[in-house]
């Protein structure tokens, strides 16, 4: 083949190559967010690039394909060309110096500048590699069937799993800097976890609920209702796990503005009742649907675990909402020498939103909950139990209920 010719279809070649190399950078680092602002405003390559971006695994083996094959002709053309000046010589030169020049100059600096400005490059090669990935679709489809038969053979498992909610954490965390985890940072992590934390988690056990007796005469019924802090009082009948019925008692004031006699039956909402595993994501949806800011917790043989409010979820999003009777962690106190006394109901999740304190909430959701899960047994009174670096000592117990733990944190690494 004559030299001119050869040298002109390296160029080609190369150059081909190198778009395709930086494309690949571009379309990976282009942030779906400000294309989906984009397309949103009918930006057509916003569009298209978002199509190639939700099939990446075809985009990247139409790209290695071509740039292989480019490759492949480069060195072929350019041996060639060494051998008929140099010889033996200039077959082993080849390779080195194209090696040389296609890291450097088609692999390297693409990308680099791809790196520095994804969206314009991937916009702006958009249609050529929306229009590459059509015309090689069933080859590459069949490269990628392969090869996922091929990691098959070798037990390599393939997930399939969207990672959005991870990108999403990772994008939080990178924007938010190192260091202590500001609020807003802390509100959208808890955002993210309500999908995968289930009320029993955060609900008020119901050895913590306030409710009482509907068989009480009504006068004192009425006084213990309009006498506690809060706006919804569940009622019970023959034992406390048997809800019958939740009162408002801004409902009860306002009856009791006009008549004396209460009829708590006609009164009495009807309990509403959910099982431990619904996450928070989909009972706060339940919540707007119903317009019912209260449920009853209940395990999967029907028994009464807790229960748990609308403002409970919400405290999960923004943390703790006090009020003037509220403490600012209900079950925890600081003693002067700089432990903390704490009640076994105190849930793990308030502890790590309150001191940042990192445990293992897989396995339990109460302070209680962890000893024992890692103790696998019920400590005595004075028993000290190390967990994660937190010293634990069992201060009060109730038969097997552990009641009043002190812990003394780690001290900080300097």
């Amino acid at each position: 083949m004559n030299t001119t010719l050869s040298g002109i279809i390296i160029l080609v070649f190369g150059i081909i190559a190198s778009f395709l190399s930086a494309s690949e950078t571009a379309v990976t680092m282009s942030s779906r967010l400000r294309l989906h602002h984009l397309a949103k405003k009918g930006h057509e390559r916003a569009s298209m690039l978002l199509s190639l971006q939700e099939q990446m695994n075809t985009l990247i083996s139409t790209i290695l394909l071509i740039n292989t094959c480019l490759f492949a002709g480069m060195t072929t053309l350019f041996t060639q060309f060494m051998a008929h000046f140099l010889g033996d010589w200039g077959i082993f030169l080849s390779s080195l110096v194209m090696g040389a020049f296609i890291t450097l100059y088609i692999e390297v600096l693409p990308k680099i500048y791809a790196y520095q400005s994804p969206e314009k490059v991937a916009l702006f090669l958009a249609p050529m590699l929306k229009l590459l990935r059509n015309f090689l679709s069933p080859i590459t489809r069949l490269m990628d069937f392969i090869a996922r038969k091929s990691l098959q053979f070798f037990r390599v498992k393939i997930s399939s799993e969207p990672k959005s909610t991870e990108e999403l954490r990772g994008a939080i965390d990178l924007h938010m800097g190192e260091g202590p985890i500001p609020h807003e940072r802390a509100m959208l992590r808890s955002i993210l976890d309500l999908s995968r934390v289930t009320v029993e988690e955060i609900m008020v056990h119901r050895k913590s609920m306030i409710s009482f007796n509907s068989a009480l005469p009504p006068k004192e019924l009425c006084q213990k209702i309009l006498g506690s802090l809060y706006a919804r009082i569940p009622l019970w009948k023959d034992s406390p796990d048997n809800i019958v019925g939740v009162v408002m008692s801004k409902n009860l004031a306002q009856i009791l503005q006009n008549q004396s006699k209460i009829d708590f039956e006609t009164l009495m909402q009807p309990p509403w009742f959910i099982p431990n595993t619904s996450t928070l994501f989909a009972q706060l949806q339940l919540f707007k649907e119903k317009h019912n800011h209260l449920a009853f917790v209940v395990d999967e043989y029907g028994s009464l675990l807790g229960m748990v409010t609308l403002e409970d979820i919400l405290e999960e999003i923004v943390g703790e909402i006090t009020d003037e009777h509220d403490v600012e962690l209900p079950g925890v106190r600081l003693v002067p020498n700089g432990d903390y006394l704490i009640r076994g109901s105190v849930t793990l999740r308030d502890l790590h939103r309150q001191y940042d304190w990192e445990f293992d909430e897989s396995n339990a959701s109460t302070l209680a909950g962890l000893i024992l899960n890692e103790t696998r047994s019920i400590p005595e009174v004075g028993d000290v139990i190390v967990i994660k670096g937190f010293s634990m000592k069992i201060l009060r117990k109730m038969n097997h209920q552990l009641t009043l733990v002190r812990v003394t944190a780690p001290q900080p690494r300097v």
